[in-house]
């Protein structure tokens, strides 16, 4: 690993801690993407009514469609104009704030899904029926946040250590998803890989010092290679433990945490890992 390339990644890696960010969209052609930002978590009305035609508010945008009610999954469509209705929900998102959506259809059926009514203009029909029993969204883990615990960790290895090397590592302990922590995948084999990036820098603090020479500059010293490997495990932890864990868990938070970066920290933790030797 490059010192460049350990750069980009650290980067990568920090952008999430310090910038929000809206959920991108793709052509309708497309297959959806998951949303992971703010996300629904309940609905309080679900209206039905006579067929209605909507258009859209901004012709010359492209529209967002949600595959369903809760929000998860979405497209966009800048070809389709006229929409038709006979259904809307208002839903509580997890910012505390409601809006109304619609389920619409283009003339054909080929397009479908909920559009949220500040992006459609028309006059809805008359009402049919009227639920307002809520419906809380089937979410994945949401509480589990509350379950994570830290474990301190000693050092039980012999290997000779200076007064520098003494670094704090918490083992994390939590039962996520490894298939789905609201809508991401390999949660819980992140959580495994800084587990065992951490137990490494703390019973064998020596570990990377001949593949940092190597890779970074023949000068480092084993204080200034060691301080790498700690800062970057430190970053990796803290962000697992707040801001997937706390943060991402309880919803404030706009598309701080992807996929795209669960998978750079796998990476990153799995470079390190690879390159102890000890």
């Amino acid at each position: 690993m490059k010192n460049s390339h350990l750069v980009k990644v650290v980067s990568l890696l920090s952008a999430t801690l310090f910038l929000g960010g809206t959920a991108v969209t793709v052509n309708v052609s497309a297959k959806a993407d998951k949303t992971t930002g703010v996300r629904v978590t309940k609905i309080t009305r679900n209206t039905h009514y006579q067929k209605s035609t909507f258009e859209k508010a901004h012709p010359k945008q492209g529209v967002t469609l949600y595959s369903n009610r809760y929000l998860t999954k979405h497209v966009t469509t800048k070809k389709t104009h006229a929409f038709y209705s006979t259904q809307s929900v208002r839903v509580v998102k997890s910012t505390g704030k409601t809006a109304t959506y619609r389920y619409v259809t283009n003339k054909k059926g080929t397009v479908k899904g909920w559009i949220w009514t500040g992006n459609l203009t028309g006059k809805q029909g008359k009402t049919t029926s009227v639920s307002n029993k809520t419906v809380i969204a089937p979410t994945t883990n949401v509480k589990i946040a509350k379950k994570t615990t830290v474990t301190p960790l000693k050092k039980t290895s012999s290997d000779p250590s200076v007064a520098s090397d003494k670094v704090s590592v918490k083992i994390i302990s939590d039962a996520v998803s490894n298939t789905n922590f609201m809508g991401l995948k390999n949660v819980a084999t992140y959580r495994d890989k800084i587990n065992q990036w951490g137990t490494i820098l703390k019973n064998h603090p020596n570990a990377w010092d001949a593949w940092g020479k190597k890779e970074f500059n023949k000068g480092f010293t084993h204080e200034s290679i060691h301080r790498i490997v700690d800062q970057d495990y430190t970053q990796s932890y803290q962000w697992y433990t707040y801001d997937i864990k706390v943060t991402f868990a309880s919803g404030h938070t706009k598309g701080l945490v992807t996929q795209k970066y669960i998978q750079n920290g796998i990476k990153q933790a799995d470079e390190y890992i690879n390159a102890a030797k000890y």
